[in-house]
């Protein structure tokens, strides 16, 4: 069986909202959904006569607070996370309230974007493109469907919290309208014994009182429900400027780049983390994370190893070298991560690296084992955009007699 690079079909699974921007945009991209079926009537809508549709604005909405029932003295991050890709980010405010629009449409600060591996899925082809029809036209990745121009299916996405020393609950979102009550409800943060390793910055601890005053300025900004993001940058380049190595003002400096779409500068700020504290891992997975949308597989690789030095339980670390090995071939590297992360505490937030697996199976003519995991996957997520191809492959694999199922086994084996 013909592939292509694994990773292609792997983004497209985790993302694929640069398609949906582009959409959103009115690109009128042949590949995707409503825009399809507009373009091969043969009428746009300016020669149908009828006016662009308002696209209304969706919003969710909610709480984070404390496993005691306080809301978090510390600032409190806020994740859409669809099939382990983080598609949207924000703050919480200092009483716990957290409020963020979807749809804002394409070059807005808000428009929906993946913050971890950004490809277009209407650009690559996938592992089994030979055979399951390359990637899925109009098929919006990281479980993101639009039906409507006022309505978004986030059946395959999750809100999770994010805060050092915490493990949070998870809302499981479905279909949104624009009308609905935007409210989703709370996000509990439960305590655990201390923080992971690598995830916080000691060189906070040395900072002068003029440059965490600017940091937490920034902070503050952060949790507003309008953001100030030249506000946010300037305090924070404020706090680095007074002390060169608060890695940690670093690290937001590059996240508030990344929200403004500035790629090269939240790079910089990356790199900058990096070398203002060679213990602090957070800034080497946000590079792993560019590196990995610029399919730079190598750079992945070396990031991430870099990141499990400081410490070898980092599950993302573990899941970006999955992608990044699997890309390269390295079958046996790529097979020993995913297996790592699908053993680690947080195999849940994963759950992707059941293809990852399934595919270096089938790639290794294991097609019994590759077609378990592929199951495994489609059970957690059944409204993932190749779920169908999978399927596919799988009654192949019956037809061909390469795997035997359970009425065909030999009931006295």
């Amino acid at each position: 069986m013909r592939t292509k690079a694994f990773t292609a079909m792997a983004l497209l699974c985790l993302c694929g909202t640069w398609s949906w921007a582009q959409d959103q945009g009115g690109s009128g991209n042949s590949g995707s959904g409503q825009g399809s079926s507009e373009s091969g009537s043969g009428r746009s809508q300016t020669q149908s006569g009828r006016r662009p549709q308002f696209q209304r604005p969706i919003f969710l909405s909610g709480q984070v607070l404390l496993d005691d029932g306080s809301a978090s003295t510390e600032q409190v991050t806020v994740e859409l996370v669809c099939q382990g890709s983080v598609i949207r980010q924000a703050y919480a405010s200092s009483s716990g309230n957290f409020s963020f629009q979807l749809n804002t449409g394409r070059g807005s600060p808000d428009s929906l974007q993946p913050i971890d591996a950004s490809i277009s899925s209407s650009q690559y082809g996938g592992p089994f493109s030979s055979n399951l029809g390359g990637a899925t036209s109009g098929a919006f990745g990281g479980g993101l469907s639009l039906a409507r121009s006022d309505s978004l299916n986030l059946s395959a996405c999750e809100l999770v919290a994010q805060l050092s020393g915490f493990m949070s609950d998870r809302i499981v979102l479905g279909s949104r309208r624009a009308l609905d009550n935007p409210d989703v409800g709370t996000l509990i943060l439960h305590r655990t014994v201390v923080p992971v390793s690598g995830t916080v910055s000691v060189k906070t601890l040395a900072a002068p009182k003029a440059a965490t005053k600017a940091f937490e300025k920034a902070g503050k900004e952060l949790r507003k429900k309008k953001i100030n993001f030249f506000k946010v940058t300037a305090e924070l380049k404020k706090a680095v400027e007074i002390y060169p190595d608060f890695a940690a003002a670093w690290q937001l400096l590059g996240e508030a780049h990344l929200q403004q779409q500035d790629l090269q500068e939240a790079r910089d700020a990356f790199e900058r983390a990096a070398i203002a504290d060679s213990q602090f891992a957070l800034p080497l997975l946000s590079l792993a994370a560019i590196e990995l949308d610029d399919k730079r597989w190598e750079e992945v690789v070396e990031k991430s190893r870099q990141a499990l030095e400081i410490n070898p339980r980092l599950a993302r670390a573990h899941y970006f070298r999955a992608l990044a090995d699997s890309s390269l071939g390295n079958l046996n590297e790529a097979e020993e991560s995913a297996l790592w992360v699908q053993d680690s505490a947080s195999s849940s937030d994963y759950p992707f690296t059941h293809y990852i697996l399934g595919w270096i199976q089938s790639r290794k003519g294991d097609f019994e084992a590759a077609a378990d995991e592929y199951r495994q996957f489609l059970e957690i997520e059944p409204m993932a955009p190749i779920g169908k191809e999978l399927q596919e492959q799988i009654d192949q694999w019956k037809s061909l007699g390469l795997i035997v199922t359970a009425e065909n086994q030999d009931p006295e084996e």
